[in-house]
């Protein structure tokens, strides 16, 4: 009957070996049947993780080698639950163990030096992932309308894992940036990680996640994984800026106040209201003349000749971008015969 094994971080490999005396022997060596049992148990992956898939960490078949006394050997490839060798020679036996996959890939091995003297005797190896070069490809999301794409940056740290303590590995990631979509490429030994991932806006970090990752040699680990960004312990504060204010006011003066024709007058602005946050230094002028401007005056005052007959002046006030601050006043110069 044909058993699949499903990997987790390490699969004990049980190997027990039932020692039969041999009806006969010979004068110098003794024969022994070995019996050796495949009795772990599958093991189910919970996903969140990034990890090859459940074919590609299941054990289809096992091929186990051993060299004994006298350059004694045996080979055995199987599946099965369990497995028969006769006539092994007592005495001090190599034996290795590697376990290959659905594509046919060593995902697994162990070794160990092992003596069969006694009538029953059971050894354990340790079946590790194979030691190599493998590499993940991995693809993060996030919402691109919470991200700038001009200043979007991850920072990836991975912590393998060595006789249950994690240390950091210390590797540099290829990463290509999207819109809302980043793939980190990265070369890892084989072995087991944890990553760690920061999402980050200019200096400021907006989010992270960490997953197990494996992976295996020759191989390509491949997954996804999306970044939440939904932060709401902070405050924020929005401020509004009014950029409409209302006209300018005032009053025009002339002086002197008696007007003689052809002799000079000065007409001056005052102004009466001046928006808030502003002075009398911000404020813009044009004059007219009966509706035509007069060009090169650009300041409060005005010098004019007054000429036979009533004329109009007006004035307008503002302020460079600030709406609503245009303001106008007027005044008549009406100058008679003397």
């Amino acid at each position: 009957m044909k058993k699949h094994y499903l990997l987790s971080s390490i699969i004990i490999f049980s190997i027990i070996f039932t020692l039969f005396i041999s009806c006969t022997q010979s004068e110098t060596q003794e024969l022994i049947d070995l019996t050796i049992d495949f009795n772990s148990k599958a093991k189910t992956v919970n996903s969140r993780d990034i990890t090859p898939s459940d074919d590609e960490l299941t054990v289809f078949e096992f091929i186990v080698d051993g060299t004994g006394p006298s350059g004694k050997t045996f080979h055995l490839e199987t599946s099965d639950e369990t497995a028969q060798l006769s006539n092994l020679v007592k005495g001090k036996w190599d034996i290795s163990v590697t376990g290959y996959n659905i594509n046919n890939e060593a995902i697994v091995s162990g070794s160990g030096t092992y003596y069969l003297f006694n009538a029953l005797s059971e050894v354990n190896i340790t079946l590790n992932y194979i030691v190599g070069n493998g590499n993940i490809d991995i693809d993060l999301y996030w919402n691109e309308n919470q991200v700038d794409p001009s200043k979007v940056g991850i920072v990836t740290t991975y912590y393998q894992l060595d006789n249950n303590t994690f240390s950091e590995y210390i590797i540099q990631d290829t990463i290509t940036y999207e819109t809302g979509h980043a793939n980190v490429t990265t070369p890892l030994p084989a072995g087991n990680y944890i990553l760690a991932s920061k999402l980050f806006n200019g200096p400021t970090e907006l989010s992270g996640l960490a997953e197990e990752v494996r992976v295996l040699a020759n191989h390509s680990t491949t997954g996804s994984n999306t970044y939440i960004i939904g932060d709401t312990t902070l405050d924020y504060g929005i401020s509004f800026t009014c950029n409409t204010h209302l006209p300018i006011k005032g009053v025009i003066t002339a002086i002197p106040e008696s007007i003689v024709e052809n002799q000079e007058m000065t007409l001056t602005f005052t102004p009466t209201s001046i928006p808030d946050g502003y002075t009398s230094e911000d404020l813009r002028y044009s004059w007219y003349f009966e509706g035509s401007l007069i060009e090169g005056e650009t300041t409060n005052t005005l010098t004019i000749l007054p000429v036979k007959g009533e004329h109009r002046y007006d004035l307008f006030a503002y302020i460079n971008g600030v709406s609503g601050t245009l303001g106008s006043t007027k005044i008549i110069i009406s100058c008679n015969e003397s």
